[in-house]
């Protein structure tokens, strides 16, 4: 089979019933007003959207690693469901929405035929959920499962034509429907091997981002991996590198208490709260001891 017997085959599936199903599912699940992500931004959002971007990286450690895989493994969900579900609660926990949609690609090689032939099969995949405070984060984690089984389910229908259906009214300083993507990279990213042959990774400055943020996880060993792009356009170094300590900070919570409420989950650090309660209240002013408060509103 060659990559042109796929296109043969998707053009006709474009006329098909199963793509009129498909179709259907898409329309149901993005009926009615679609919600808009609004992150709060360090910059006014540039009128037409910007795509200067830079990369953060950081790691979850062998022991979180484990405990998210064992929540995955008692929830009968995968490792990606469970960071879904934390990215997605998080962007809830910033933005106070509980409608959010997460942009997810995937491989488009559902059958063995085509596993082996070289050409673009990517598709994207558009999660909507709604992490609303007064679940716990087991009932949403379920819920999560059931939003993505679905969509891998109607996973042949192009994203583009989503998009074109829904008639998405056009915002030249956003994308259309999400403007945030999480992954999970499966491949491994350590040297490899072919004959006389040596394949290792090249590290590279991403100038560049897509959407206003992505986050990519990848496993290295008993280790999770990730990498966060964002719009420099709107977003600082320093936010960026904050949001990804509270996603840490969210999942470390999880891990021990999966069955709190989304709305209790822990995000602030010790010296954030230390931060927030004292340094930032620290308005306490002079006066003079000797006068009232009425003599003092009287002198002004």
């Amino acid at each position: 089979m060659q990559y042109k017997d796929y296109a043969v085959w998707q053009q006709a599936f474009m006329q098909s019933e199963a793509m009129k199903r498909q179709e259907t599912y898409w329309l149901e699940t993005f009926s009615g007003e679609l919600p808009v992500l609004e992150m709060p931004t360090d910059y006014p959002r540039p009128a037409v959207q910007s795509f200067k971007g830079d990369q953060i990286q950081f790691v979850l450690d062998g022991e979180l690693s484990a405990g998210l895989n064992r929540i995955a493994a008692e929830t009968g969900t995968t490792l990606y469901m469970v960071l879904l579900a934390g990215y997605s609660a998080l962007l809830s926990k910033y933005t106070g929405q509980e409608d959010i949609v997460v942009g997810t690609p995937i491989a488009g090689r559902p059958h063995a035929d085509v596993e082996n032939i070289i050409g673009m099969f990517v598709n994207t995949l558009a999660m909507r959920s709604r992490p609303a405070g007064e679940k716990t984060f087991t009932a949403y984690l379920q819920e999560v499962k059931e939003v993505a089984l679905q969509a891998y389910e109607h996973q042949e229908y192009p994203f583009e034509e989503l998009v074109e259906k829904l008639n998405v009214r056009r915002d030249l300083s956003r994308n259309p429907i999400f403007d945030t993507m999480f992954s999970l990279q499966n491949m491994s990213e350590e040297e490899t091997e072919i004959e006389e042959m040596r394949f290792s990774p090249y590290g590279f400055e991403h100038s560049a981002s897509k959407f206003d943020m992505s986050l990519t996880a990848v496993e290295t060993g008993s280790e999770i991996g990730l990498s966060l792009s964002y719009c420099t356009a709107i977003y600082t170094k320093e936010t960026a590198e904050r949001l990804g300590r509270h996603y840490v900070a969210l999942l470390r919570d999880i891990s021990s208490q999966t069955a709190k409420q989304l709305k209790a989950i822990e995000l602030l650090s010790a010296e954030e709260k230390r931060q927030l309660l004292h340094a930032f209240n620290d308005t306490k002013a002079s006066y003079p001891a000797d006068q009232t408060i009425q003599g003092c509103l009287k002198n002004r």
